[in-house]
């Protein structure tokens, strides 16, 4: 009975506080309220068009900096790479239009971009019968060029072949591969499927510049694609004066899942490879042939505005 007269009173309560509130909010309230909020919406209204001012005026300042950058690289970059070689190599979910600026920088600088390598995804498949025929065509080329894969340690003999092929080794040390059996074994792999390239007018590069995007799915085998895509970075910079990869992230982005945060979350890519995450910019441009400068007078760095970045560009050469 008790219970009874419980529930009773609580609805009765709930009642009596309904009827309150509405001739509360019919009646003297009713004015201060509709005022309050009319307050409130035209205040957010202001707020929106203030911050959507800022956002018109960030933009135009940030055109008209890339504007600017865009304009006085050619003449700021002049001679950056005089007398050196570079070996352009385009990894899958590169972006094509950066490339293609990315290339045409590059020359500006006074870099000889020698050659153009679009490798394959069958390079680092793990699907039995793709990997199989891979390996096979890997060791051919090996045996036909004389590039020694049988004892490569920790690194993929077929990213050794790869970096031997492309690059001439770093600080003058002398090898016995030549430039037409270099073009020859890259045209073998191209034939095998494993990369695009026209060898003509190729020769092995002193630099090399590495532009991917995205190389994961998201999920744990994904992830060990990235690491092996990584390997052929390292193999590269160990075989030449210098490596820097480039990409396009969104500003303080982690880079999961791209080439250049794999690279930045390697242990020991991070420490050998320079990176630039901003590519797709003028200021990134800059950075890669300013990278390659560093690079290939024994530095190391991490630009850009993502995560991982050590600054937002790589400082011009001292002279």
């Amino acid at each position: 009975m008790i219970d009874f007269r419980y529930h009773i009173v609580s609805i009765v309560s709930i009642f009596l506080a309904l009827a309150v509130g509405i001739v509360l909010g019919a009646g003297p309230l009713q004015g201060e309220l509709g005022t309050t909020l009319a307050k409130e919406v035209s205040g957010l209204r202001a707020d929106k068009t203030a911050l959507n001012q800022q956002v018109d005026d960030a933009r135009k300042a940030t055109d008209a900096r890339d504007g600017y950058i865009a304009e006085t690289n050619p003449l700021v970059l002049t001679d950056a790479l005089s007398e050196r070689t570079v070996a352009l190599v385009i990894l899958p979910g590169a972006d094509a239009k950066i490339t293609q600026t990315t290339e045409a920088t590059l020359r500006s600088s006074g870099a000889a971009v020698v050659s153009r390598t679009s490798v394959s995804e069958d390079w680092v498949s793990t699907d039995k019968s793709k990997a199989a025929a891979r390996d096979e065509a890997v060791t051919a080329v090996a045996m036909s060029t004389g590039v020694d894969v049988t004892s490569t340690g920790a690194v993929s003999p077929r990213d050794v072949l790869l970096a031997a092929l492309l690059t001439r080794p770093a600080g003058g040390v002398a090898d016995q591969l030549g430039g037409t059996s270099a073009a020859s074994g890259m045209k073998a792999l191209s034939d095998a499927g494993l990369v695009d390239i026209d060898t003509q007018g190729f020769e092995r590069a002193d630099l090399v510049v590495v532009t991917g995007g995205r190389v994961t799915n998201g999920t744990d085998g994904g992830q060990e694609v990235g690491k092996r895509w990584v390997d052929v970075v390292v193999a590269l910079d160990a075989h030449s004066s210098g490596v820097v990869v480039s990409g396009d992230l969104a500003v303080g982005a982690t880079g999961d899942g791209t080439l250049v945060g794999s690279v930045r979350n390697d242990a020991t890519a991070v420490d050998v490879a320079s990176t630039v995450d901003d590519s797709g910019s003028p200021m990134g441009q800059a950075s890669i042939v300013n990278g390659l400068v560093q690079q290939n007078e024994g530095g190391v760095g991490h630009f850009g505005l993502a995560a991982g970045a050590d600054a937002p560009f790589a400082p011009p050469p001292a002279s």
